[in-house]
């Protein structure tokens, strides 16, 4: 599923290049498509998406379209260390990931029980239910700092009753900032 924020804030980059720094806002430089995973949805249809969209992060969003959570490919692969108890070499494949909240690569298990699993598994159950979000008007210096300062690679552009109007990754503003013309 793909929310799109009906009220364009600002039309294209080239507005952007215009703006100092100081006045661009959440509005201006969030993703507006942003693909979303419902809270009933498995562990498996959020691998899928995640897969198929190039990302590592999802909003879960429940049946009123509120945005009640985020799910990680940490989130999934933390999820499947903790509950393959019987994990032997024979049955599992050695996979690496980030792990933000360390800042360091780490080896993790990779089993059939997984693949089973995770069929099976409602997102609800495994979501972060703490959502880090700005609204559309919040300075982007501003959400650089909540960034940085809660170790998060991406934060949800919202309004108040949790309806989605974007997103804004870490690699948005490295696109940001390689694009900037001074």
């Amino acid at each position: 599923m793909q929310i799109s924020d009906e009220k364009k804030l600002h039309e294209g980059k080239g507005l952007m290049k215009a703006l100092k720094i100081s006045e661009l806002t959440a509005g201006d430089v969030m993703q507006r498509e942003v693909v979303v995973v419902y809270d009933s949805d498995t562990l498996q249809d959020a691998m899928n998406l995640m897969t198929q969209n190039h990302i590592t992060g999802l909003p879960v969003v429940n049946s009123k379209s509120q945005c009640v959570g985020v799910i990680t490919a940490s989130d999934i692969l933390n999820y499947e260390q903790e509950h393959s108890e019987f994990v032997t070499e024979a049955n599992a494949d050695m996979a690496r990931h980030f792990n933000p909240d360390t800042q360091q690569w780490e080896s993790v298990r990779v089993t059939t029980f997984a693949l089973e699993e995770f069929a099976e598994v409602a997102v609800r159950e495994v979501m972060s239910p703490d959502v880090v979000y700005v609204d559309a008007h919040t300075p982007i210096q501003e959400v650089a700092r909540k960034m940085r300062d809660d170790k998060i690679h991406r934060v949800l552009v919202m309004n108040e009753k949790y309806q989605l109007f974007g997103i804004i990754s870490a690699f948005d503003f490295v696109e940001l900032f390689a694009d900037w013309d001074q």
